[in-house]
């Protein structure tokens, strides 16, 4: 009778090796446990954090971000990860469901579960996620000490880190090997890595030479594979709980909403200015940083060689915690330089496997230089004086902010008359020149709708940059003013031709009392009114396009089909950069860029334009005043007449029959 293939556990260990191994066994996961338990008690004495409450929605994003990792597989090393990810949760299981088999199904119910056919495809399966793991092991050897990436730590901590995990999968094949090719079983095929070591390198070898080599590789394979459970809550794998721990717990109000600081007339301090100041929630962000440098690799202000890279941010204030640093003040790790230079476009925190919010914590780093020390990068207190004071950037008379529609019979909003749109101009559109024709295109637009619509002769600035500088008491000033006037009138939706005016009437005046509007960007209006025909007989548009994607628009929220879909109507040539929709790199401009003098990041455009550029594209649309703003500066530096740069609803008024 052919005998039935079950797994044969403890296969030449001795009764004592079995007792000493259960009784470390037990230890190394009680000091795991303990590990685990102290670093969360530790993340959660942090201050208090206010996270929405949708445990559906955080299990969906844990299972796709988490688990099916689809910001990781973004790159080659991504899909490595992804490979020794998955390879790790089979061997994980598969260890575990033989500790099952062994030790509760055998001992009290007498059946196995390992046996059969059911056993055959389990060793297959492990074989499979053994060779996967140690896939995903060496492309992370070779990325960084072959290939060299500048961004990855190629240092002896991660040689010993990848090296042992390497073993104890290595030595894992070995050990059936030898077992193998003492035992010769009929069906050993099926451990196809094991069987072709045994038959490679033991062949002919007598059994009590690989009896004795199975069992010291035994005790090295068990060893290592119990130290390597109890110390992973001391080094660079406690990521494997903190970063899935993160993930759930992420931010799930809108990207582009900075946390709002109530009651800011009672408030005694501001911001944060001193390690304990973190919330539990920030704690929780800077120790599940994995280290992959995916935020540097996108972070504008790293590509222009300013102070700041977000991992070793990240990093610093990751240490300091784990080192006793929770009383000391900010400064000491994080310099105000590397606070400026963010242009909060949320690039790190897309590209995040872990989710961390990077850009809100600087908010509140700046917060508190802005409204406790007064300190401000350089230029940008001028601007912020005229926003308060004349309620717009540029220090402009606010009687002439409607100078730009002279000629244009424009509808003044009226609070008898309820209108479907009230058309948010925005400071840019209204002051600035070469943004003045995008609000010319736009009534040019709406008039040919059919759409009744109005534009707010109270309209002032919403502070957005401000609040990004930290700034918050103007911000919050600013919103109730607007508030206050948006109030006095009936409309359907406030169109607005600028993302960052989007962004804060969209996902931050709703934290207000009274500020929950609907809100449309242009690109969501235009692309209905031709879905809808109201924008009948568009002439045809057959030059090359590329189109820059505002982070505010496609990244904080998601809009970048849209534009596309408007282009497409007028059969558009399109060339799309390498960099774009949520990917989009940052025109320079965000996080109050714009407005301080000589700041780096404000080359970042000419990068940006170069790579629209290579797109061999005639014609760069964008959906921003402050990107066109920032590309027409980049074409100016380079001297370049081949490329118009034009808003989308510039294109879009042009085609108009």
């Amino acid at each position: 009778m052919t005998p039935i293939p079950s797994r044969p556990t403890f296969w030449n260990v001795p009764v004592s090796g079995q007792v000493l191994i259960y009784v470390l066994g037990i230890l190394s996961v009680l000091l795991c446990a303990w590990g685990i338990v102290k670093a969360v008690k530790f993340i959660r004495s942090g201050a208090a954090a206010q996270l929405k409450k949708d445990v559906p929605e955080r299990m969906r994003r844990l299972w796709t971000e988490g688990f099916v990792q689809k910001r990781i597989v973004r790159t080659p090393v991504g899909k490595a990860h992804f490979a020794l990810f998955w390879g790790f949760i089979f061997l994980f299981f598969g260890t575990s469901l033989a500790t099952i088999d062994w030790d509760i199904t055998r001992l009290l119910f007498g059946f196995r579960i390992l046996q059969g056919d059911f056993y055959l495809f389990y060793k297959l399966i492990l074989d499979f996620a053994g060779l996967a793991t140690l896939a995903g092991l060496g492309v992370a050897a070779w990325s960084r000490w072959i290939k060299k990436s500048v961004s990855l730590e190629a240092s002896p901590r991660f040689a010993m880190l990848i090296g042992s995990l390497a073993l104890i999968i290595i030595t894992g094949f070995f050990l059936e090997a030898l077992r193998l090719a003492a035992q010769k079983p009929a069906w050993a095929g099926w451990s196809f890595v094991g069987n072709f070591i045994a038959t490679t390198l033991f062949s002919g070898v007598s059994a009590e030479k690989l009896e004795t080599a199975h069992l010291i590789l035994w005790w090295i394979h068990g060893i290592g594979s119990l130290a390597f459970i109890a110390s992973i809550p001391l080094n660079f794998f406690s990521h494997m709980f903190k970063t899935p721990w993160n993930i759930f717990e992420q931010k799930l109000e809108p990207m582009g909403a900075a946390p709002k600081i109530d009651n800011i007339e009672e408030q005694e301090t501001f911001g944060i200015s001193q390690m304990k100041q973190f919330t539990w929630k920030d704690r929780l962000d800077f120790a599940s940083c994995t280290e992959c440098a995916r935020c540097s690799a996108v972070c504008p202000a790293v590509k222009m060689g300013t102070p700041l890279d977000p991992k070793n941010v990240v990093l610093k204030l990751q240490h300091a915690f784990a080192n006793g640093g929770e009383n000391e003040p900010t400064e000491k790790f994080i310099s105000e330089d590397e606070l400026w230079a963010c242009t909060t476009c949320g690039a790190c925190t897309n590209a995040c496997p872990s989710r961390i919010n990077l850009p809100d914590a600087i908010v509140k780093m700046r917060t508190h230089y802005a409204l406790e020390e007064g300190k401000f990068p350089p230029g940008v207190a001028k601007t912020l004086q005229n926003i308060a004071s004349v309620g717009n950037p540029w220090g402009m008379d606010p009687d002439s902010r409607l100078d730009w529609a002279e000629g244009l019979d424009l509808p003044i909003m009226d609070p008898d008359r309820p209108v479907d749109i009230l058309y948010w101009v925005g400071c840019s559109a209204s002051f600035d020149k070469r943004s003045q024709k995008i609000a010319r295109s736009m009534v040019k637009i709406l008039k040919a709708s059919g759409l009744s619509f109005g534009v707010m002769a109270e309209e002032r600035c919403h502070a957005d940059f401000a609040r990004r500088l930290g700034e918050e008491y103007l911000f919050q000033t600013a919103a109730a003013e607007n508030i206050a006037n948006l109030s006095q009138y009936k409309f359907g939706k406030i169109l607005c031709a600028c993302p960052h005016c989007f962004n804060t009437l969209e996902n931050e005046y709703p934290e207000f009392e009274g500020g929950k509007f609907e809100v449309i960007s242009h690109v969501e209006l235009i692309r209905n009114l031709i879905r809808d025909g109201k924008l009948p007989n568009l002439s045809e548009n057959d030059i090359a396009t590329t189109y820059q994607d505002p982070c505010y628009l496609s990244r904080y929220n998601g809009l970048s089909s849209e534009p596309r879909e408007i282009l497409a109507s007028m059969k558009t040539d399109m060339r799309e950069p390498q960099f774009c929709k949520e990917n989009t790199n940052c025109c320079g401009a965000g996080g109050g860029q714009f407005w301080s003098d000589g700041s780096k990041t404000q080359r970042v455009n000419v990068i940006r334009f170069n790579e629209l550029k290579d797109t061999g594209a005639k014609q760069l649309a964008t959906a921003c005043p402050f990107c066109l703003s920032m590309m027409e500066s980049a074409k100016a530096k380079e001297k370049d007449e081949t490329i118009q740069v034009k808003d989308i609803a510039e294109v879009v008024a042009e085609h108009l029959a």
